[in-house]
């Protein structure tokens, strides 16, 4: 057993994990309901026992050193789970609770899931607040090990045990470009396609790696097999419609979202010029939440909204193609 445990008193590690959440002195003390010189004493105690600075004072507050944030993951994960451990799950009531969820998605999935899901909040937990923010990558694991992230919405898998995946969404990706582009081609059929040769040697706009892997085209297919040029890369999928539509730039994006926004661009939709399985995008949480009701019913209402978007975009990509 680690020495440091026999001497440690736990009441300094929640000190310790307000500091990290608040990053500055009053505001920690205020959230732990302690004076200013007490938060200080427990954080001198603890420096001293770990004999780690901890925190670095800034202008802008206390800011963590990399051991701060190195340790905080599975401390706030430890606490968490003391908390559940020694009191039962609390009863959720939708209609009257007031909690609030902090949700990690991109921006094709803010844009197309939270208008579904928050008519569904509306109407069954008016009073529940959702924090939606970029999905961060790197930081997704510890995050939702620390529980300063609740659930997150992602086509990456993390290879981290405690992680539950629950599959949402299969999202199909086809190719749009400019009406016009030299690229589209016509099939046998006489609908827009493009080949591979001319897949590969067009100009692409695209989205950055994620977590040291590419964009959902290379996950699903791997790098080697599909050769792109790429010449612009865009923080998020929603800028990539607007910029195809205006250049020689050809792009690879869900179906859904070419289908959302082919009606006001001069877009035209064509099939993947090679055969790949869809992109399954999955609901991500923390096993530390297994029990947690409030949770479940929100996991169970983000299921219900990807259901319901799905069914009403049940119109092919073919058939926006053909009539391009």
């Amino acid at each position: 057993m680690n020495p440091i445990l026999h001497r440690i008193d736990l009441n300094l590690l929640r000190v310790f994990d307000a500091l990290m959440q608040e990053g500055h002195l009053t505001r920690a003390a205020e959230r732990l309901h302690m004076s200013q010189p007490a938060v200080s004493n427990a954080l001198a105690r603890l420096r001293a026992q770990l004999d780690e600075p901890l925190f670095v004072r800034t202008a802008r507050g206390m800011t963590p050193t990399a051991s701060a944030e190195a340790m905080h993951g599975p401390v706030r994960a430890a606490l968490r789970l003391l908390q559940d451990g020694l009191s039962p799950a609390p009863s959720f009531d939708p209609g009257r609770a007031a909690q609030r969820f902090h949700l990690a998605m991109n921006d094709y999935a803010q844009c197309s899931l939270l208008p579904p899901l928050l008519e569904r909040i509306r109407r069954l937990a008016p009073k529940l607040v959702l924090s939606v923010e970029p999905d961060a990558a790197d930081a997704l694991p510890t995050r939702l090990a620390a529980g300063t992230l609740d659930l997150a919405i992602d086509y990456l898998h993390f290879d981290a045990p405690d992680l539950r995946y629950e599959p949402l969404i299969e999202e199909p990706l086809v190719v749009i470009a400019r009406r016009g582009h030299p690229a589209i081609g016509r099939d046998r059929q006489g609908r827009p396609a493009i080949t591979h040769a001319r897949y590969e040697a067009a100009a692409h706009v695209t989205i950055p790696p994620r977590a040291g892997r590419g964009s959902p085209l290379e996950i699903v297919l791997g790098s080697s097999k599909v050769r792109r040029r790429i010449a612009l890369l865009v923080p998020g999928y929603m800028a990539i419609p607007g910029v195809v539509a205006q250049s020689d730039l050809i792009g690879t994006v869900p179906r859904r979202l070419a289908e959302q926004f082919a009606p006001g661009l001069p877009l035209v939709i064509v099939p993947m010029p090679f055969r790949m399985p869809p992109v399954q995008v999955s609901l991500i949480s923390h096993a530390q939440h297994d029990s947690s009701r409030a949770l479940g019913w929100l996991k169970a209402q983000i299921a219900e909204a990807a259901a319901e978007r799905a069914a009403r975009s049940g119109t092919g990509a073919a058939q926006s193609a053909a009539g391009a």
